[in-house]
């Protein structure tokens, strides 16, 4: 029987270098400055404004269907929003502004690529399990952070259409992976993480070192750091 250690991508292996208000500032300004680069000449007020309400109505689409708002579809909202035509180029152009604060401005979770070998050592597929809106740009974030290889397999909501907490986000993982789901650890820092892990059959670890855990679900553990994390693993394994 095959066991899985399951990690989360945001929150749980990367978070912001700085406040989440101005990550997201930083991120409607380049869109706003790729929007005057071709001619769209609008305050930045109107475009943060514009980006927070895309925001809110693609957030709102993800918590009550659980399907996926990829990120093509949250820029076309954007553009809605803005009166502007969409077309190639200009979704092109702003896919790479949506990524820019992504790639460039997240901190990475100390010991992490450590937790990742010792689960593998000790026989665990190691599987990264992320709500995303673009799994092409979380591959590309962790390659550039040296991570990529060390995954057995790669769980992206944008790909499989449906976000956890849905049974379908997990279903797609155990029968590409064949793990069992009893003898599997899920690492994750919110709701969806621990509430679907746990529904699905999986123990479920908060992972509280970037931010406390908020969810209404408990958790099976919480672990601040990564170390905490690898230090359950030989517990798990003897489940």
């Amino acid at each position: 029987m095959d066991r899985g250690l399951l990690i989360d991508l945001w929150g749980t292996i990367f978070w912001p270098k700085l406040p989440l208000e101005e990550y997201h500032r930083l991120r409607a300004r380049k869109i706003w400055e790729s929007l005057g680069e071709i001619g769209h000449l609008l305050s930045f007020e109107a475009v943060y404004e514009a980006y927070i309400a895309a925001r809110r109505l693609a957030d709102a689409i993800r918590t009550t269907t659980h399907a996926e708002v990829n990120l093509t579809a949250e820029i076309l909202i954007l553009l809605d929003k803005l009166g502007i035509e969409p077309d190639l180029a200009v979704l092109k152009r702003l896919e790479e502004a949506y990524v820019y604060p992504y790639l460039a401005h997240l901190v990475v979770a100390e010991g992490v690529a450590d937790l990742i070998r010792t689960a593998r050592e000790r026989g665990f597929k190691v599987i990264l399990a992320s709500n995303t809106a673009s799994g092409k740009a979380s591959e590309r974030l962790l390659r550039e952070h040296g991570l990529l290889c060390l995954f057995d397999y790669l769980a992206f909501s944008d790909e499989i259409g449906f976000r956890k907490p849905h049974p379908r986000f997990f279903s797609v993982i155990v029968r590409e992976t064949g793990i069992v789901p009893s003898q599997s650890l899920f690492v994750g820092d919110e709701e969806a993480d621990i509430a679907g892990a746990k529904n699905f059959g999986m123990r479920a670890v908060a992972f509280t070192g970037f931010h406390d855990y908020n969810g209404s679900t408990p958790p099976d553990a919480t672990a601040r750091t990564m170390a905490e994390v690898a230090e359950m693993l030989a517990h798990n394994s003897e489940r």
